[in-house]
């Protein structure tokens, strides 16, 4: 395909195969280049499903997907998604047609000042002036979405420029990803001697860390050390969650167990993470421990917490480093308290009965992608006593903006990638994200969606004392929507039909739905006294589970 759209996917296709998501236009444009030099597509129907398919695509490979929108009401659907790779630092590539210059300024047709969306939502925003300065543009948007801070960049490209090429030449501008951000053994000395002095040490994995640094460099250090491992909600995948050292997520969905040992650490490494307010729950007094916080970016370095060892560094390279200086595995039993597993009590088709059956008929079959919701029901997900990720299954969860539908939505870039997919989502989250399962359907997604069906609209139906205006039966409706668009489907509500019910449905293929009718709805977290747990502030208006998010 001819023109700037054209010119755009080769210049990035240069540097990897990346996902293209959007709704298409009136006019030709990225996506149907992209379809025609053979790159990875997904076209779609509604903006909000194609900015999670994007965020879900681009968490998963690492490299910018690219969300095509249009300035007005186009791309204001798509700012959910897009804030939420701004939260999480997810590379993403939006590139807007804009009106004519001609029109800016005389009422043009859904004129938006798309310039002025900047703080808080992008990196970085260009216009692109010409196709002259087109191959620049595209090499530096790439370039600052997947480096350094990461996150969502904008390019405004006018339709002037439609039928415009990139002048011979310009496509060798391309900038290369930079060597990783390092110290050396001689500068994190002090850092790694205080470690090997520590008692009782705590590394906790965000997700600016790598799982390979992980598998490579960050389990030989936690054996050196006899570590408790912990991982944020962002972070998890990278810690093994059979590994003895694994003490499960941070903040909100800690155990009691860990929570105890987190409280008389006497040193923390935080890795990767920018601490945000629910990694920090119920940790009390965090300022007491020897803390070494690691991250590429300086400005997240005490935003949230004082540490004695602000260390602006790659986290791969610090875990490599750190595991040469620590040393063989030490021979010391742990010092912490392992965290239990929870038993259910029998009583109907429980929220824990369906975790801890559903990691049970992951292992049995091959899943490469769990994509997760944050709702009710969805958050004992990530309590590791409940549940956890069994080995080789990524993660696919919303960060700190929450928004519901994401993990549903997400699971489109997953499957457009050639993974299978599991979701698991609330009854509201299904609600809101119809798009998504009808687009799952056409595009003959490799999915298997799980909706948990517990009458309510997720925590305002525990926190209010009238739930009239939230307690609603969905479940039959979402299933005559599934049918409707050819999906295999199936509804479970007798616990001893649960597990052949999540086992068929994981061993088939194509969009499937399970419509899961549980019998409870348990606050969490499970433990709430004062001392260990602070209050979780509830948003009445979006049903999405906490307002801090994962």
């Amino acid at each position: 395909m001819k023109g700037i759209w054209g010119d755009i996917v080769g210049l990035l296709e240069r540097t990897g195969p990346r996902l293209y998501a959007g709704v298409p236009g009136d006019d030709p444009d990225i996506i149907d280049a992209a379809r025609a030099a053979g790159a990875q597509f997904a076209a779609l129907q509604d903006q909000r499903s194609a900015s999670f398919a994007a965020v879900g695509w681009s968490r998963l490979n690492g490299r910018a997907a690219v969300l095509a929108t249009a300035t007005g009401p186009n791309l204001l659907n798509a700012l959910i998604g897009i804030s939420e790779a701004y939260t999480s630092r997810t590379p993403l590539l939006v590139v807007s047609t804009i009106n004519r210059d001609t029109e800016v300024g005389r009422g043009g047709f859904q004129e938006f000042p798309a310039a002025a969306l900047s703080e808080g939502l992008f990196v970085w925003t260009h216009r692109v002036a010409s196709a002259a300065d087109l191959a620049w543009a595209v090499s530096r948007a790439r370039y600052l979405a997947e480096n350094g801070q990461r996150g969502p960049v904008h390019l405004m490209i006018s339709p002037e420029l439609a039928d415009a090429r990139v002048p011979d030449g310009l496509a060798e501008t391309l900038v290369r990803a930079p060597m990783p951000l390092g110290q050396t053994a001689e500068t994190l000395a002090p850092v790694f001697e205080a470690l090997r002095a520590a008692q009782r040490p705590v590394l906790l994995f965000g997700g600016g860390t790598r799982q390979a640094d992980v598998a490579d460099y960050g389990l030989p250090l936690a054996a050196a050390l006899n570590a408790l491992c912990l991982v944020t909600a962002s972070g998890r995948g990278v810690f093994p969650e059979d590994d003895p050292h694994f003490g499960g997520l941070a903040g909100l969905y800690l155990p009691e167990e860990s929570r105890a040992a987190l409280a008389e650490a006497d040193a923390v490494v935080v890795l990767g993470s920018q601490l945000e307010e629910t990694a920090l729950m119920g940790w009390d007094a965090p300022e007491r421990a020897l803390l070494a916080h690691v991250d590429t970016d300086p400005a997240v370095l005490d935003r949230a917490v004082p540490a004695r060892y602000p260390v602006v560094c790659d986290s791969g390279v610090f875990l490599r480093l750190a595991a040469d200086f620590a040393g063989p595995p030490s021979a010391s039993a742990p010092w912490w308290r392992p965290w239990q597993p929870m038993r259910d009590d029998g009583a109907g088709l429980g929220t824990v009965l369906f975790w801890t059956t559903l990691r049970a008929a992951l292992r049995d079959q091959r899943v490469d992608v769990l994509a997760q919701e944050n709702g009710l029901a969805d958050l004992w997900g990530y309590y590791a006593p409940c549940f956890t990720l069994p080995p080789g299954v990524r993660p696919l969860v919303p960060s700190e903006q929450t928004p519901l539908g994401f993990g549903l939505g997400a699971a489109l870039g997953a499957a457009s990638d050639g993974r299978r997919v599991v979701a698991v989502g609330g009854d509201g989250a299904f609600l809101t994200n119809l798009p998504s399962i009808l687009a799952a359907a056409r595009m003959a997604a490799d999915i298997c969606y799980i909706c948990l069906d517990n009458g309510g609209f997720g925590w305002p139906s525990l926190s209010r004392t009238d739930t009239a205006i939230v307690d609603f039966d969905a479940g039959a409706s979402i299933i005559a929507l599934a049918d409707a668009a050819g999906y295999t489907t199936a509804v479970v509500s007798e616990p001893h039909l649960l597990a052949k019910t999540l086992g068929d449905a994981l061993a088939g293929s194509g969009a499937r739905l399970v419509v899961v009718r549980l019998s409870d709805r348990p606050a969490f977290p499970p433990v709430r006294s004062a001392d260990l747990v602070p209050e979780v502030v509830i948003k009445e208006d979006d049903g999405g589970g906490p307002a801090t998010g994962p």
